[in-house]
């Protein structure tokens, strides 16, 4: 039996991502258009937020927050390595073991 290019799983994992795509840009564009709807209902909601968010970046700048999360992922770097190579070498000893 012979199948045609447009029944190869390929052309479905293509067709699927097409729609997946489409799917996905119709409900960004319908959430967009609610929000352009609550904006112009209520203004001053999204004004106080966009205050409140601007105050706050000003009060705390992102590279004091930044700097922050730095020097917490590069206190667990080195443990986190640690334990990776712990799990290697257990992995590399029980692969021999059962070997023999």
């Amino acid at each position: 039996m012979e199948t045609s290019h447009a029944d190869t799983p390929a052309s479905w994992q293509n067709q699927n991502r097409k729609m997946t795509e489409s799917r996905l840009l119709n409900d960004l564009e319908a959430r967009l258009e609610q929000l352009r709807a609550d904006v112009t209902e209520r203004p001053f909601v999204y004004l106080a937020i966009a205050f409140v968010a601007g105050l706050a970046s000003w009060t705390f700048p992102v590279r004091l927050i930044f700097s922050a999360v730095m020097r917490v992922v590069s206190f667990l770097f080195g443990p986190a390595i640690l334990l990776m190579g712990i799990l290697k070498v257990k992995e590399l000893l029980s692969v021999n073991v059962s070997r023999t």
